[in-house]
């Protein structure tokens, strides 16, 4: 009976043992199938990981070539331009002087000399009949001509003028030109805008011109995109001149006289030339003693 007992514990223990070590194994088996699952995942993300990296230097590769390419057109074209560009002041595409710039980079604190020849001076009522435009560089060394313009209006626009108007836009032909004109403000806006954009670049060119500021509340309010390139500051030659007759009244009285053509071209060369003369001869570095 003993025995028996003795016998039966041990199978027992054996089974015990048995199950421990199959629980054990199964374990052991279930563990290794992770790892290897695991392993299996981990490697493809890294995979996956590497992939992406390997595409981001490819994409950086591409990036870098392109942007050497670009600055490589950019560079020719910089360098075409300037041999294009070498010989010229451009009068409506036209060559009027030599030895002057034409590109942005060469007008430093550029003046936009800009006349308007208009119906009166009535910012509510009148309109604009001429615009002509001149860029200079801040020395008023190198220039540019750039759009001259006669815009239409209708002939009951015309009629409204006050006598002066009438009688000087008569003489010099405005009036004539005016009603067989074929461009509006918003076309002449856009020429005028492009010539600036192209020979000022990025920089805030001064307004210049005489009594100027009856030309820029014309401007805001007719040509806004226009008007907004300027800065607030202005370059009245008019009252330069009207400080130099309280000032120098002698130097003053040697100024280039005025021919009153009262054409927008025409007025804009005069104002240049008569801020030249005051540049030379009043506003001139003292001599050393």
């Amino acid at each position: 009976m003993f025995t028996l007992q003795v016998l039966q514990h041990l199978l027992l223990q054996e089974s015990r043992l048995v199950i421990a070590l199959a629980i054990v194994s199964l374990s052991l088996l279930l563990l290794l199938l992770f790892r290897k699952v695991w392993g299996l995942v981990v490697m493809d993300n890294l995979s996956n990981a590497f992939a992406i990296l390997e595409l981001d230097v490819e994409d950086d590769k591409q990036h870098i070539t392109q942007t050497n390419t670009n600055f490589s057109t950019s560079d020719k074209g910089k360098q075409v331009g300037r041999k294009s560009n070498d010989k010229a002041v451009v009068k409506n595409g036209k060559q009027i002087q030599q030895n002057t710039a034409t590109t942005s980079e060469e007008y430093r604190m550029p003046l936009v000399w800009i006349d308007l020849e208009m119906t009166g001076l009535d910012i509510q009522e009148d309109r604009i009949l001429e615009i002509a435009c001149i860029i200079t560089d801040g020395n008023l060394s190198k220039q540019v001509e750039g759009p001259d313009l006669v815009i239409h209006q209708s002939k009951e626009c015309l009629d409204k003028m006050g006598e002066w108007c009438q009688t000087h836009h008569a003489d010099s032909g405005l009036t004539k030109k005016v009603l067989h004109s074929t461009i509006d403000e918003r076309n002449a806006e856009k020429q005028v805008l492009d010539f600036v954009k192209k020979h000022a670049g990025t920089r805030t060119p001064l307004l210049a011109g005489n009594s100027v500021y009856v030309d820029f509340m014309f401007l805001k309010k007719y040509m806004p995109d226009l008007a907004s390139l300027f800065s607030h500051v202005l370059v009245d030659v008019s009252s330069i001149k009207a400080l130099c007759i309280r000032w120098y009244p002698r130097d003053n009285k040697k100024a280039p006289s005025k021919q009153n053509k009262h054409r927008a071209l025409d007025d804009i060369r005069e104002s240049i030339r008569e801020l030249k003369y005051y540049k030379e001869n009043i506003f001139k570095a003292k001599s050393k003693k």
